[in-house]
Protein backbone atom coordinates (compact mmCIF):
# COMPACT_ATOMS: atom_id res chain seq x y z
CA UNK A 1 0.00 0.00 0.00
CA UNK A 2 1.05 3.43 -0.95
CA UNK A 3 0.05 6.73 0.37
CA UNK A 4 -1.20 9.95 -1.07
CA UNK A 5 1.21 12.81 -0.54
CA UNK A 6 1.09 14.95 -3.12
CA UNK A 7 -2.70 15.72 -3.80
CA UNK A 8 -5.67 16.80 -2.60
CA UNK A 9 -9.26 18.53 -2.77
CA UNK A 10 -7.58 21.80 -3.63
CA UNK A 11 -5.26 20.15 -6.35
CA UNK A 12 -1.37 19.01 -6.55
CA UNK A 13 1.52 20.65 -4.38
CA UNK A 14 5.00 21.68 -5.67
CA UNK A 15 4.85 18.67 -8.26
CA UNK A 16 5.00 17.82 -11.84
CA UNK A 17 1.49 16.19 -11.71
CA UNK A 18 1.74 14.84 -15.19
CA UNK A 19 4.35 12.77 -14.29
CA UNK A 20 3.35 12.25 -10.47
CA UNK A 21 -0.63 11.86 -11.95
CA UNK A 22 0.98 8.46 -14.79
CA UNK A 23 3.17 7.17 -11.43
CA UNK A 24 0.02 6.65 -9.26
CA UNK A 25 -1.83 5.10 -12.28
CA UNK A 26 0.97 2.49 -12.89
CA UNK A 27 0.99 1.85 -9.28
CA UNK A 28 -2.71 1.34 -8.67
CA UNK A 29 -2.68 -0.82 -12.20
CA UNK A 30 0.14 -2.51 -10.84
CA UNK A 31 -1.57 -4.18 -7.41
CA UNK A 32 -0.73 -1.66 -4.97
CA UNK A 33 -3.85 0.10 -2.61
CA UNK A 34 -3.29 3.91 -2.99
CA UNK A 35 -4.39 5.47 0.46
CA UNK A 36 -6.05 8.92 1.22
CA UNK A 37 -5.87 10.09 4.59
CA UNK A 38 -9.30 12.24 5.88
CA UNK A 39 -7.22 15.27 5.79
CA UNK A 40 -7.10 15.15 1.47
CA UNK A 41 -10.71 13.97 1.11
CA UNK A 42 -13.56 15.10 3.19
CA UNK A 43 -17.26 14.14 3.54
CA UNK A 44 -19.23 17.21 4.65
CA UNK A 45 -20.97 16.46 8.69
CA UNK A 46 -23.92 16.83 7.58
CA UNK A 47 -23.87 14.93 4.62
CA UNK A 48 -21.98 12.50 7.52
CA UNK A 49 -25.22 12.84 9.29
CA UNK A 50 -27.82 11.69 6.62
CA UNK A 51 -25.81 8.84 5.26
CA UNK A 52 -25.87 7.55 8.78
CA UNK A 53 -28.84 7.77 9.82
CA UNK A 54 -29.95 4.91 7.41
CA UNK A 55 -31.20 1.87 9.07
CA UNK A 56 -29.75 -1.29 7.66
CA UNK A 57 -32.90 -3.06 8.09
CA UNK A 58 -34.29 -1.01 5.00
CA UNK A 59 -31.93 -2.45 2.68
CA UNK A 60 -33.66 -5.04 -0.15
CA UNK A 61 -30.36 -5.33 -1.18
CA UNK A 62 -27.01 -6.46 -0.83
CA UNK A 63 -25.82 -2.95 -1.15
CA UNK A 64 -27.54 0.76 -1.92
CA UNK A 65 -26.47 1.70 -5.48
CA UNK A 66 -26.54 5.32 -6.54
CA UNK A 67 -26.42 5.98 -11.00
CA UNK A 68 -24.73 8.97 -11.59
CA UNK A 69 -26.03 8.82 -15.03
CA UNK A 70 -29.47 9.07 -14.03
CA UNK A 71 -29.82 10.06 -9.95
CA UNK A 72 -31.26 6.85 -9.35
CA UNK A 73 -30.93 4.95 -6.02
CA UNK A 74 -31.32 1.27 -5.74
CA UNK A 75 -31.55 -1.30 -3.17
CA UNK A 76 -33.88 0.95 -0.34
CA UNK A 77 -37.47 -0.51 0.72
CA UNK A 78 -40.32 1.35 0.84
CA UNK A 79 -41.65 3.80 -2.03
CA UNK A 80 -39.72 6.77 -1.50
CA UNK A 81 -35.93 7.76 -0.86
CA UNK A 82 -34.85 10.52 2.05
CA UNK A 83 -34.15 13.40 0.58
CA UNK A 84 -31.21 14.07 2.88
CA UNK A 85 -29.96 10.72 2.10
CA UNK A 86 -30.42 10.81 -1.62
CA UNK A 87 -28.58 14.53 -2.20
CA UNK A 88 -25.63 13.11 0.52
CA UNK A 89 -25.03 10.47 -1.62
CA UNK A 90 -25.08 12.49 -5.17
CA UNK A 91 -22.50 14.63 -3.49
CA UNK A 92 -20.44 11.93 -2.52
CA UNK A 93 -20.16 10.70 -5.46
CA UNK A 94 -20.00 13.74 -7.44
CA UNK A 95 -17.05 14.60 -5.13
CA UNK A 96 -15.14 11.58 -5.44
CA UNK A 97 -15.52 11.91 -9.61
CA UNK A 98 -13.68 15.25 -9.44
CA UNK A 99 -10.94 14.24 -6.94
CA UNK A 100 -10.30 10.78 -9.30
CA UNK A 101 -10.59 12.69 -12.16
CA UNK A 102 -7.86 15.46 -11.09
CA UNK A 103 -5.70 12.82 -9.59
CA UNK A 104 -5.71 10.26 -12.03
CA UNK A 105 -5.49 12.33 -15.74
CA UNK A 106 -4.43 9.49 -17.65
CA UNK A 107 -7.60 7.64 -17.12
CA UNK A 108 -10.67 10.24 -16.84
CA UNK A 109 -10.94 11.59 -20.65
CA UNK A 110 -12.21 7.82 -21.74
CA UNK A 111 -13.55 6.37 -18.34
CA UNK A 112 -16.66 4.57 -18.30
CA UNK A 113 -18.29 6.19 -14.72
CA UNK A 114 -20.21 3.32 -13.16
CA UNK A 115 -22.20 3.07 -10.54
CA UNK A 116 -21.54 4.35 -6.54
CA UNK A 117 -22.56 2.39 -3.71
CA UNK A 118 -23.11 2.59 0.43
CA UNK A 119 -22.49 -0.16 2.46
CA UNK A 120 -24.36 0.01 5.84
CA UNK A 121 -24.51 -3.15 7.15
CA UNK A 122 -21.48 -5.02 9.63
CA UNK A 123 -19.39 -7.32 7.48
CA UNK A 124 -18.49 -9.73 10.14
CA UNK A 125 -20.39 -12.23 10.14
CA UNK A 126 -23.04 -11.35 7.60
CA UNK A 127 -25.10 -13.48 6.16
CA UNK A 128 -24.81 -14.21 2.40
CA UNK A 129 -24.66 -16.94 0.24
CA UNK A 130 -21.29 -18.02 -0.72
CA UNK A 131 -21.12 -16.04 -3.92
CA UNK A 132 -22.22 -12.60 -2.31
CA UNK A 133 -19.99 -13.54 0.56
CA UNK A 134 -17.48 -10.45 1.37
CA UNK A 135 -15.13 -12.05 3.98
CA UNK A 136 -14.17 -14.65 1.16
CA UNK A 137 -10.62 -13.39 -0.90
CA UNK A 138 -11.79 -13.10 -4.84
CA UNK A 139 -11.68 -10.06 -7.56
CA UNK A 140 -14.37 -8.06 -8.79
CA UNK A 141 -16.52 -8.96 -12.10
CA UNK A 142 -19.74 -7.62 -11.99
CA UNK A 143 -22.40 -10.15 -13.67
CA UNK A 144 -25.02 -7.32 -14.87
CA UNK A 145 -22.36 -5.04 -15.84
CA UNK A 146 -19.30 -6.15 -18.57
CA UNK A 147 -16.36 -4.47 -18.98
CA UNK A 148 -15.00 -6.10 -22.30
CA UNK A 149 -11.69 -5.87 -21.71
CA UNK A 150 -11.93 -2.53 -19.24
CA UNK A 151 -10.44 -2.65 -15.96
CA UNK A 152 -12.57 -1.85 -12.86
CA UNK A 153 -11.23 0.73 -10.46
CA UNK A 154 -12.93 1.63 -7.23
CA UNK A 155 -12.37 4.24 -4.58
CA UNK A 156 -13.51 3.55 -1.20
CA UNK A 157 -14.14 6.17 2.13
CA UNK A 158 -15.11 4.31 5.74
CA UNK A 159 -17.51 6.79 6.83
CA UNK A 160 -17.97 4.94 10.14
CA UNK A 161 -17.40 7.30 12.96
CA UNK A 162 -15.41 5.47 15.40
CA UNK A 163 -14.38 1.78 13.68
CA UNK A 164 -11.82 0.87 10.89
CA UNK A 165 -12.94 -1.39 8.04
CA UNK A 166 -10.58 -4.20 7.87
CA UNK A 167 -9.77 -5.68 4.98
CA UNK A 168 -7.43 -7.98 3.58
CA UNK A 169 -5.93 -8.69 0.51
CA UNK A 170 -3.68 -11.13 -1.59
CA UNK A 171 -0.84 -10.71 -4.63
CA UNK A 172 -2.31 -9.15 -7.60
CA UNK A 173 -3.39 -11.77 -10.47
CA UNK A 174 0.24 -11.09 -12.22
CA UNK A 175 1.56 -12.43 -9.50
CA UNK A 176 -0.40 -15.18 -8.37
CA UNK A 177 -0.40 -16.54 -12.12
CA UNK A 178 3.67 -16.90 -11.52
CA UNK A 179 2.28 -19.77 -9.56
CA UNK A 180 0.97 -23.00 -11.28
CA UNK A 181 -1.83 -23.73 -8.86
CA UNK A 182 -3.50 -20.34 -9.61
CA UNK A 183 -2.33 -20.52 -13.32
CA UNK A 184 -3.84 -23.21 -13.60
CA UNK A 185 -7.32 -21.83 -11.63
CA UNK A 186 -7.22 -18.77 -13.95
CA UNK A 187 -6.57 -21.06 -17.11
CA UNK A 188 -9.70 -23.24 -16.29
CA UNK A 189 -11.91 -20.29 -16.14
CA UNK A 190 -10.55 -19.37 -19.34
CA UNK A 191 -10.94 -22.48 -21.28
CA UNK A 192 -14.33 -22.90 -19.70
CA UNK A 193 -15.30 -19.63 -20.67
CA UNK A 194 -14.28 -20.20 -24.17
CA UNK A 195 -16.08 -23.79 -24.61
CA UNK A 196 -18.79 -24.49 -27.46
CA UNK A 197 -21.03 -23.99 -24.74
CA UNK A 198 -20.50 -21.01 -23.02
CA UNK A 199 -20.45 -19.53 -26.28
CA UNK A 200 -23.81 -20.69 -27.15
CA UNK A 201 -25.18 -19.59 -24.00
CA UNK A 202 -23.74 -16.14 -24.58
CA UNK A 203 -25.11 -16.17 -28.12
CA UNK A 204 -28.72 -16.97 -27.37
CA UNK A 205 -28.07 -14.17 -24.25
CA UNK A 206 -27.25 -11.88 -27.15
CA UNK A 207 -30.16 -12.62 -29.23
CA UNK A 208 -32.50 -11.95 -26.45
CA UNK A 209 -31.68 -8.16 -26.66
CA UNK A 210 -32.88 -8.54 -30.43
CA UNK A 211 -36.73 -9.23 -28.96
CA UNK A 212 -36.80 -6.79 -26.37
CA UNK A 213 -35.11 -8.65 -23.64
CA UNK A 214 -32.27 -6.68 -21.43
CA UNK A 215 -29.34 -8.59 -20.85
CA UNK A 216 -25.40 -8.73 -20.57
CA UNK A 217 -23.70 -8.80 -23.94
CA UNK A 218 -20.40 -10.43 -22.10
CA UNK A 219 -17.31 -11.13 -23.82
CA UNK A 220 -15.23 -14.43 -23.26
CA UNK A 221 -12.79 -12.29 -20.76
CA UNK A 222 -16.00 -11.16 -18.84
CA UNK A 223 -17.35 -14.83 -18.50
CA UNK A 224 -14.17 -16.24 -17.24
CA UNK A 225 -13.74 -13.17 -14.41
CA UNK A 226 -16.98 -14.35 -13.45
CA UNK A 227 -16.14 -17.59 -12.95
CA UNK A 228 -12.58 -16.58 -11.47
CA UNK A 229 -14.59 -14.60 -8.90
CA UNK A 230 -16.69 -17.50 -8.01
CA UNK A 231 -13.36 -20.47 -8.35
CA UNK A 232 -12.21 -17.78 -5.75
CA UNK A 233 -14.39 -17.75 -3.18
CA UNK A 234 -15.02 -21.19 -3.50
CA UNK A 235 -12.00 -23.18 -3.47
CA UNK A 236 -10.66 -23.70 0.56
CA UNK A 237 -7.24 -24.33 -0.42
CA UNK A 238 -6.73 -20.92 -2.20
CA UNK A 239 -8.71 -19.30 0.86
CA UNK A 240 -6.61 -20.85 3.32
CA UNK A 241 -2.78 -20.93 1.40
CA UNK A 242 -2.57 -17.51 -0.57
CA UNK A 243 -0.49 -14.77 0.56
CA UNK A 244 -2.27 -12.38 2.97
CA UNK A 245 -2.25 -8.98 4.29
CA UNK A 246 -4.14 -7.13 6.47
CA UNK A 247 -5.38 -3.72 5.91
CA UNK A 248 -7.37 -1.27 8.86
CA UNK A 249 -8.78 2.02 7.01
CA UNK A 250 -9.49 4.04 9.96
CA UNK A 251 -12.63 6.62 9.94
CA UNK A 252 -12.99 9.05 6.99
CA UNK A 253 -9.91 7.60 5.18
CA UNK A 254 -10.19 6.56 1.74
CA UNK A 255 -8.33 4.12 -0.46
CA UNK A 256 -8.22 3.35 -4.61
CA UNK A 257 -7.54 0.08 -5.69
CA UNK A 258 -8.26 -2.14 -9.05
CA UNK A 259 -10.43 -4.85 -7.47
CA UNK A 260 -10.35 -7.03 -10.79
CA UNK A 261 -6.61 -7.60 -10.23
CA UNK A 262 -6.41 -7.37 -6.21
CA UNK A 263 -8.09 -10.51 -4.83
CA UNK A 264 -10.10 -8.73 -1.38
CA UNK A 265 -12.12 -9.63 1.22
CA UNK A 266 -13.62 -7.32 3.85
CA UNK A 267 -14.01 -8.76 7.25
CA UNK A 268 -15.31 -6.20 9.49
CA UNK A 269 -16.89 -2.80 8.99
CA UNK A 270 -20.19 -0.64 8.47
CA UNK A 271 -20.79 2.50 6.37
CA UNK A 272 -18.97 2.57 3.32
CA UNK A 273 -19.12 4.70 0.27
CA UNK A 274 -17.80 3.71 -3.00
CA UNK A 275 -17.41 4.92 -6.67
CA UNK A 276 -16.35 2.87 -9.28
CA UNK A 277 -14.90 3.40 -13.04
CA UNK A 278 -14.24 1.21 -15.90
CA UNK A 279 -10.67 2.12 -17.05
CA UNK A 280 -10.52 1.67 -20.99
CA UNK A 281 -7.60 -0.31 -22.20
CA UNK A 282 -6.32 2.26 -24.46
CA UNK A 283 -5.31 4.78 -21.39
CA UNK A 284 -3.86 2.16 -19.12
CA UNK A 285 -0.06 2.51 -18.47
CA UNK A 286 0.90 -0.55 -17.67
CA UNK A 287 -1.34 -2.87 -19.81
CA UNK A 288 1.01 -5.76 -19.65
CA UNK A 289 -0.23 -6.11 -16.04
CA UNK A 290 -4.25 -6.13 -16.74
CA UNK A 291 -5.87 -9.00 -15.63
CA UNK A 292 -7.10 -9.55 -19.44
CA UNK A 293 -3.52 -9.64 -20.62
CA UNK A 294 -2.72 -12.30 -17.88
CA UNK A 295 -5.47 -15.00 -19.00
CA UNK A 296 -4.91 -14.33 -22.50
CA UNK A 297 -1.81 -15.25 -22.06
CA UNK A 298 -2.20 -18.25 -20.21
CA UNK A 299 -5.18 -19.14 -22.70
CA UNK A 300 -3.17 -18.08 -25.64
CA UNK A 301 -6.41 -16.43 -27.78
CA UNK A 302 -8.00 -12.93 -27.89
CA UNK A 303 -11.01 -12.92 -25.35
CA UNK A 304 -12.52 -9.33 -25.95
CA UNK A 305 -14.87 -8.36 -28.81
CA UNK A 306 -13.90 -5.96 -31.62
CA UNK A 307 -16.55 -3.76 -32.69
CA UNK A 308 -19.29 -5.62 -34.44
CA UNK A 309 -17.54 -8.85 -33.65
CA UNK A 310 -20.26 -11.93 -32.96
CA UNK A 311 -20.10 -13.29 -29.36
CA UNK A 312 -19.18 -16.95 -31.49
CA UNK A 313 -16.63 -15.49 -33.46
CA UNK A 314 -14.76 -13.98 -30.47
CA UNK A 315 -15.20 -17.09 -28.22
CA UNK A 316 -13.43 -19.15 -31.20
CA UNK A 317 -10.44 -17.41 -32.07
Amino acid sequence: MIELTDYSEAGWSNVDARARARFYCEQLERGEILFVDASRFRVPQSDRAALLKIAPLSLRQKNISYAPSTGVIGGLGGSSTDEDFASAFARYSAHSIRFCAGLLGPYSDSWRVELASFRPVEEHDRQLSMTERNDLLHVDAFPGRPTNGARILRFFTNLHPHDARVWLTSDPIPSLAARQEYAAMMLDCGRIATSAASRAIANLMRAAAHVGIALPDRSSYDRAMLRLHDAMKGDAEFQADCPKYRHEFGPGASWLVFTDTVPHAVLAGRFALEQSFFIARDSLIAPESSPLAVIERLAGRAMTKQAGESVERQGAL
